[in-house]
């Protein structure tokens, strides 16, 4: 049996300009280095969060830079890429392209939380669908005495990522 497919929701977005993936990572190159948003923003996501697998490569090189106290403005990101040759994470032409898409949306960083709070959300749903197939395909395939097991291993991931949105929620009361 094969998974469902993902509604159309989750597919990656064609304009920048309505995908929070893109303003997040546009908020982060424009944000400075003593952004503290931004650093509890790049401890708190990881790469597996953003569906676009070039925005999660970007997203990845940002945060260890900015763990390492690098800068992370759009030139100094372009700059490290290219002195880093084939170890790049994304090659030279996908970097300049990227680089000059996100540079140009024009995102406050004060909204790089708001971004995050967008793009762990849709992680969050996309990992509660791949879940959901997996346990209909174990159900259908796996021995009856693994099955509980598989369940709690399940619950507990999606426990955890529930945990991670939370974590840049406001708490009331």
């Amino acid at each position: 049996m094969t998974p469902p497919e993902l509604p159309e929701e989750f597919e990656v977005v064609d304009s920048p300009q309505l995908d929070p993936e893109a303003l997040l990572l546009c908020g982060l190159m424009w944000a400075g280095r003593t952004h503290p948003a931004s650093d509890a923003v790049c401890r708190l996501l990881q790469p597996g969060d953003f569906h676009d697998p070039h925005y999660s490569l970007l997203f990845g090189f940002i945060a260890s830079r900015r763990s390492a106290d690098r800068p992370v403005d759009p030139a100094s990101l372009g700059s490290a890429l290219q002195e880093m040759g084939e170890e790049a994470p994304l090659p030279r032409h996908t970097a300049r392209r990227l680089l000059l898409e996100l540079t140009t949306l024009s995102v406050l960083p004060e909204l790089v939380t708001d971004y995050a709070d967008q793009v762990l959300g849709l992680s969050y749903r996309r990992q509660y669908l791949a879940m959901a197939a997996a346990l209909l395909h174990a159900g259908e395939t796996r021995p009856e005495g693994e099955l509980f097991a598989l369940l709690l291993e399940h619950g507990r991931a999606q426990r955890a990522a529930w945990e991670r949105r939370q974590a840049l929620r406001p708490r009331e009361g």
